[in-house]
C-alpha cells in the first residue's frame, strides 16, 4: 500500500511523490475541477498573465514537491519522532491536492514557501542564543507573506508567541522583529501605490473562485476537523515520553498551527480568502504523523488517510456527476 513505506525509514520513498503529484495534475487537466485562471494574483506585487498551462503546472508541482521535502527534513532533523519517518511529505502532497495553488502557482503557494522558512528559522533558536539576525529574518519573512496575502499580517503575534517559547522577548528583539516585518510591507505598499492602485481594504480581499464551493468547504472542513482530533490524540501520546526540547518544539508547532487556523477562519468568514485554509496543511502534516505511533489509533488514522486519499481523487469527478 502507499502509506506503509512512508512510515518507515526509507529515504528514497520520497521519489514516489513525483508520480502521485503527476497523477493529480493529469486528472485535473482532463477533468478541470480546479479551473485555471487567465491571471495569477500575487497580492501587492500585482497580477500576471497566465498563458502556458503546462509550464505553470510543472512549476507548481516542483514547488509542492520541494515544500514536501523540506517539511520532512525539518520533521526528521529535529527528531519529532524516535526514528526518521517520511509520512509528513505524503500527507502534505495529498492535502495540497485540495488547494488551487497545487495546480497554478500563486500568492498562496509563495506563502507556503515562506512559512516553511519561518519554521526553519524558529528551530534555529534551539542551538543559537541571542542571534538577532534570526529575529529579523522571521519578521522579514512574515512581512513578505503580508505583501502576497495581506491578512497574513495576523500571523505576527502567534509567531511572536512561538518565539517566546524558545527565547525571551526583550524590547530590542521585539524592535528587530518589527523592523524586519515592516521593511517588505513598506516596499510592497510602495510598489502597489506606484503601480496605480489605491491602498484600501480591497487589498485584504484576495479571493480565489472555487467550483462547487459549498461541497468543497464541507468536505475540506470535515477532513481538517478529523485531522485535528487525531493529531491531538497523537500529540498526547507522544508527550508521555518526551524531553524538554521536544516539548518546547511541540509548543512552537502548536502556536504555528494556531496562527494558521486563525488566518484560515478569519480569511474565510471576513475577507473571503478561501485558499488561506491550505496553510493549515503544514502543521497538520507534522501532527497527523503522531497518530501512527499507537497501535489502536494507527488503525483509525490509516483508515482515515485512505478515505482522504479517495476523496482527493473523487473530487475531480464531481463535475461529471453534477452535469
Amino acid at each position: 500500500m502507499i502509506l506503509g513505506p512512508f512510515l518507515n525509514n526509507r529515504p528514497l520513498i520520497v521519489f514516489l511523490l513525483i508520480p502521485i503529484i503527476i497523477g493529480y495534475q493529469v486528472l485535473n487537466s482532463y477533468l478541470n475541477f480546479h479551473a485555471q485562471f487567465p491571471e495569477i494574483n500575487f497580492g501587492m506585487w500585482g497580477k500576471f498573465d497566465y498563458s502556458n498551462t503546462l509550464l505553470y503546472n510543472i512549476i507548481s508541482s516542483v514547488i509542492v514537491f520541494l515544500n514536501a521535502l523540506q517539511l520532512n527534513v525539518l520533521f526528521n532533523r529535529h527528531e519529532f519522532l524516535y526514528k526518521n519517518n517520511y509520512a509528513p511529505s505524503l500527507f502534505y502532497v495529498v492535502l495540497m491536492s485540495f488547494s488551487h495553488a497545487f495546480y497554478q502557482p500563486d500568492a498562496v503557494l509563495v506563502v507556503h514557501i515562506l512559512m516553511l522558512q519561518v519554521l526553519r528559522q524558529l528551530f534555529k533558536f534551539e542551538s543559537n542564543d541571542h542571534q538577532y539576525n534570526i529575529y529579523f529574518n522571521i519578521g522579514f519573512l512574515i512581512g513578505l507573506c503580508t505583501t502576497f496575502i495581506p491578512i497574513s499580517s495576523l500571523l505576527f503575534f502567534p509567531i511572536l508567541m512561538a518565539i517566546w517559547v524558545l527565547q525571551p522577548i526583550t524590547l530590542r528583539t521585539f524592535l528587530i522583529l518589527t523592523i524586519g516585518f515592516i521593511t517588505p510591507v513598506i516596499n510592497g505598499l510602495a510598489f502597489w501605490w506606484y503601480s496605480g492602485h489605491k491602498i484600501n481594504t480591497h487589498l485584504l480581499k484576495h479571493n480565489t473562485f472555487i467550483n462547487y464551493e459549498t461541497l468543497f468547504y464541507f468536505g475540506l472542513t470535515s477532513i481538517i476537523i478529523i485531522l485535528l482530533l487525531l493529531s491531538i490524540i497523537g500529540i498526547q501520546i507522544r508527550l508521555r515520553k518526551s524531553n524538554i526540547r521536544f516539548k518546547k518544539l511541540n509548543r512552537v508547532m502548536v502556536w504555528f498551527m494556531f496562527g494558521k487556523l486563525l488566518l484560515g477562519v478569519l480569511g474565510v468568514f471576513f475577507f473571503n480568502q478561501n485558499e488561506s485554509l491550505s496553510l493549515l496543511f503544514i502543521p497538520l502534516s507534522f501532527f497527523y504523523t503522531y497518530a501512527f505511533i499507537h497501535t489502536l489509533w494507527m488503525k483509525v488514522a490509516t483508515i482515515f488517510f485512505y478515505i482522504t486519499l479517495l476523496v482527493s481523487v473523487f473530487e475531480y469527478f464531481v463535475p461529471l456527476f453534477l452535469k
